[in-house]
């Protein structure tokens, strides 16, 4: 991480031409120099420590851990002949960080403490070289903590970063705002806020020209806009990660993107490039001796062989899974092996297999409380199951059996914070209300599915869900008359499309929405929760105080606030028109329009946002409405500038 403060003799050429083969990116080059210097019997110890401590390093970057730890410990107990000084600091927390990323948290912990006493015998002092040890000894400590404290965590995270930033840039600070990220996303869910740290940690890596650190966040960033549902971004970030950890001979992480990339072409239903990625990935680890961790990679190329009905090839694939399985004894892998097993038997069309396929859900249950990922999964198969069972059987007390699975399925993806699944069961739960008739709790339901992707800044799902809204309204006749003829069930499932939605559940299908488009703006209205108008602004011909269609709007509005309101809905229909109204006490601001809902929603929000902002503009309407007096357009210019910046000119970039 540095270089030695105090050096007895001046340093060797051959270390100052690695380290500058270091700046270069030239890894695997520095590593033969150094291992050549190692050699030298008349190397003096504190060069020798430091010759070391720069190949675990280097080592670790290349993805070689455990070689790196055993470097490190090499480097630990020749920096004791030294006595006290900042070297033995420097190999301890490097294999702490070591220990964390291999998920030896105890052995960690271990090196951490013992790393953090010697620190305390060091006196307090502004040197560069004493901050970057604060800095990096808080930066272990935050990221060991965040694994079980994360607020506590973030605190050490935070604390390490504002040091950073007194000395000049380095790859740690950029780590430090990757793991903020990181825990910001796992343990508070806040994906948006994720991205910016991972963002900034990218500008720093790529500052300093660190490949590695380019590398490890642009693979993070991949991960984040998966969760996102923004797939083609994903999916530059993760080529432009393997592209980097190719050239600096990383193969290990090589092997983890093309499993990435593997399952994130799954998810488009690109089945053909996903398993030559997944088969790469699984190529390298055979090749690099990482037998465990190839168990992801072939697990995934099971799944897609058996959803594309290559039988052949997905029994090969769960018999390779199965021997390391017996190989390793591990609890997950054992767990996800029962798993595969299942969904394997849930293709056949016997009864009795049906059965044992629920069997062997529900044992899986019982046992997955702390792998949430596999929870979901299994919750998810068992609602499939159950669904069949409803399209044959016609019988609606199947959703008993479905209703508890999917209440504890939404209670996991909070916990998990997987707001995507999240929104996909709300849409689920939508269509399942709609085939029970319940109308109201449908479109209830789909208001609380867009708000939750807004909240996390899931706009593709946003979109998805807005738009299926917009459908449902259309609709409301259709589904109105289905009510009062007692329509079949099978005439319902029909029109409430739940198979479709199912398949995007269980597949894990990202769909791109339809293409967004502009609605056409009638009317902006500001309302007193009496229903009295205090501002009115047309943008079409034939609305009017006068018009007949205004004081049909007026006469309909008590019902429409009671139904949006008491409902929780967030629109509604009034004749050819969309309505959408937010309460701000002590108004009701009204947005009438033609078309789809979702940037007109986006729209309204930048209006009140924009308008409670102004405070000036905010107290002149509130003095209109404490006097019963209309707003015209030229008495608060600011409010006429607002509107046609907003709904004539949409000048304003929206989401």
């Amino acid at each position: 991480m540095n270089d030695q403060e105090i050096e007895e003799e001046e340093k060797p050429e051959e270390l100052i031409f690695a380290e500058r083969l270091i700046v270069e990116n030239k890894y695997t080059e520095a590593l033969q120099v150094l291992t050549e210097l190692g050699k030298k019997k008349n190397l003096p110890l504190n060069h020798k420590v430091h010759c070391l401590y720069l190949q675990a390093r280097l080592l670790f970057w290349i993805g070689k851990h455990e070689y790196s730890i055993k470097i490190s410990k090499q480097a630990y107990e020749a920096s004791l002949s030294l006595g006290k000084n900042f070297q033995t600091l420097d190999t301890l927390n490097l294999m702490a960080l070591m220990y964390n990323m291999q998920g030896r948290f105890d052995k960690a912990r271990e090196i951490i403490i013992k790393s953090e006493k010697l620190f305390q015998t060091f006196t307090k002092e502004s040197s560069a070289e004493y901050i970057l040890r604060e800095a990096f000894l808080n930066f272990i400590k935050g990221h060991l903590i965040s694994e079980d404290d994360a607020d506590r965590g973030l605190e050490y995270l935070e604390y390490s970063l504002s040091l950073w930033d007194k000395i000049e840039p380095r790859l740690e600070k950029a780590m430090t705002n990757l793991c903020i990220g990181l825990t910001l996303y796992l343990a508070k869910g806040e994906l948006d806020q994720s991205i910016n740290y991972l963002e900034q940690g990218l500008a720093i890596a790529e500052e300093i020209n660190n490949k590695f650190g380019i590398a490890m966040i642009h693979c993070n960033l991949g991960v984040s806009y998966i969760l996102k549902g923004e797939l083609n971004i994903s999916l530059k970030h993760y080529e432009n990660s393997l592209n980097l950890f190719k050239e600096i001979n990383n193969r290990r992480f090589v092997a983890t993107i093309y499993n990435n990339i593997g399952d994130l072409l799954s998810e488009k239903g690109e089945f053909e490039q996903a398993l030559k990625n997944i088969e790469k990935s699984i190529a390298i680890y055979e090749e690099i001796g990482s037998p465990m961790i190839m168990c992801s990679p072939l697990g995934t190329a099971f799944e897609i062989y058996l959803e594309n009905g290559d039988m052949d090839k997905a029994y090969k694939y769960l018999h390779d899974y199965k021997k390391l399985s017996e190989q390793f004894k591990n609890p997950r892998i054992e767990l996800r092996l029962v798993f595969f097993e299942a969904i394997l038997l849930k293709k056949s069309q016997r009864i009795r297999d049906k059965a044992k396929v629920e069997e062997l859900l529900k044992k899986i249950l019982e046992k997955s409380d702390t792998d949430f990922d596999l929870t979901a999964n299994t919750l998810i198969e068992l609602c499939d199951l159950n669904l069949t069972e409803l399209h044959t059987t016609n019988n609606l007390e199947v959703l008993d059996e479905i209703n508890p699975l999917i209440n504890r399925l939404l209670e996991i993806a909070e916990k998990s914070h997987s707001y995507w699944v999240l929104g996909e069961i709300y849409i689920l739960q939508a269509s399942l209300a709609l085939i029970t008739l319940d109308l109201k709790e449908a479109r209830r339901l789909l208001t609380q599915g867009q708000q939750v992707a807004e909240k996390y800044g899931l706009k593709m799902l946003a979109r998805k869900i807005s738009n299926k809204h917009d459908e449902l309204l259309k609709q409301l006749t259709i589904w109105e008359n289905l009510k009062k003829s007692e329509a079949t069930l099978t005439e319902r499932l029909q029109l409430a499309r739940l198979n479709e939605q199912m398949d995007n559940v269980l597949r894990k299908r990202v769909v791109e929405p339809d293409e967004i488009q502009d609605e056409e703006s009638v009317v902006i209205l500001i309302i007193s929760k009496g229903g009295n108008p205090i501002f009115s602004q047309s943008f079409t011909e034939g609305w009017s105080f006068q018009d007949h269609l205004f004081g049909g709007f007026l006469s309909a509005f008590n019902s429409f606030s009671d139904e949006m309101f008491s409902q929780g809905l967030d629109r509604a229909i009034f004749g050819e028109y969309t309505i959408i109204m937010n309460a701000i006490s002590p108004f009701i601001i009204c947005y009438l329009f033609k078309g789809q809902s979702f940037l007109a929603q986006q729209r309204m929000k930048h209006f009140i946002d924009a308008i409670q902002k102004d405070k000036k503009m905010w107290e002149n309407i509130k003095k209109y409405y404490q006097t019963n007096r209309l707003i015209q357009v030229k008495d608060i210019p600011s409010l006429d500038f607002l509107v046609n910046e907003v709904f004539v000119e949409r000048a304003i970039l929206l989401n």
